[in-house]
């Protein structure tokens, strides 16, 4: 099946919202963070390349990185 990660998750979405699933976005976050690392690419507003604007890229990649992060120790109850 094409884009079966696609399609999984998409259904996974409204379940994650009805069922309050914090760890579910922390994951979400995480994968979508290891597939951008690995193609060098962030389809967010519009492409933003590694090679084109190096900055921006790591930038964004801190900030999921922290949304991540928060998400993990929110899900954990570390946070206050």
């Amino acid at each position: 099946m094409k884009k079966w990660k696609t399609i999984l998750a998409l259904l996974m979405m409204p379940i994650a919202i009805y069922f309050n699933w914090g760890w579910f976005w922390a994951l979400f976050i995480l994968l979508g963070l290891l597939h951008v690392i690995k193609s060098k690419e962030i389809h967010f507003v519009e492409v933003v390349k590694e090679k084109e604007t190096p900055i921006l890229y790591w930038v964004m990649i801190v900030v999921w990185t922290l949304l991540a992060l928060y998400s993990i120790l929110n899900y954990l109850n570390i946070l206050m």
